[in-house]
């Protein structure tokens, strides 16, 4: 698989700062300040204990760090998408307040947690385990690329009134791991590794195939990650 090499001195990977620019209409900036230091607060207390990575969330400071990865809260997508991360020069990631109808999302907050959570994880989108997905109670042997919130894509929990997303811990990635041997999700929402919620998903690559595999109830039409970052580094 190839992988990128610009980036690896350009961004601080323990503890990047990741700044929020709102471009969306629909977005109370009070409200967006109060959501981002929830979203911090889950940073720092829940994800950086399990991950040992965290990051410093600014909201439109007045100077931007040099190297920072950027989120930009947008009002909506042709294609529909609640949010998606992208790389352009330094990681990216844009989260949209409507859908391609002009619907509100009511989701919006859970997704900037998600998509904040998975830059810290993998920012350049590049990093797999060596691993499986289950189809039809069949395991198939496969390279999962490490989004960790799309396999709990539907479980959420409060802090200070905002939904934040739940996400799988480390050992979610180790094939060795029993089945109900610990948590698998911060949540306890899954009981083994690889598995997924029933509204969860997971992008599997097989060769240079990179397929996507459902949980029973997932949405299908709305996707939090386009995987066409992941695969184009596999061409």
């Amino acid at each position: 698989m190839k992988k990128s090499t610009s980036l690896a001195v350009r961004y601080d990977r323990g503890s990047p700062n990741i700044v929020v620019i709102n471009e969306s209409s629909d977005a109370d900036a009070s409200e967006l300040r109060r959501a981002i230091a929830a979203i911090q607060k889950q940073v720092d207390r829940d994800f950086f204990p399990l991950w040992g990575w965290r990051a410093e969330l600014l909201f439109e400071p007045d100077h931007i760090p040099p190297r920072s990865m950027r989120i930009t809260i947008k009002e909506s997508d042709e294609d529909g998408d609640l949010g998606y991360h992208f790389i352009d020069g330094l990681p990216r990631t844009d989260v949209y307040t409507r859908d391609e109808k002009g619907k509100r999302y009511h989701e919006y907050y859970s997704t900037l947690s998600h998509e904040v959570l998975e830059m810290i994880a993998d920012p350049g989108a590049n990093l797999y385990a060596s691993g499986y997905y289950v189809r039809s109670h069949r395991h198939y042997s496969a390279w999962i690329p490490f989004e960790v919130c799309d396999p709990v894509e539907d479980k959420e929990y409060k802090i200070a009134g905002f939904s934040m997303s739940d996400f799988v811990v480390p050992e979610w990635f180790e094939p060795e791991r029993e089945p109900k041997s610990m948590k698998f999700s911060f949540l306890d929402s899954i009981d083994r590794p690889f598995a997924l919620t029933s509204g969860g998903y997971v992008d599997a690559v097989v060769g240079k195939t990179l397929r996507t595999v459902w949980g029973p109830s997932a949405n299908r039409k709305r996707r939090r990650h386009r995987f066409a970052v992941r695969a184009k580094e596999l061409h």
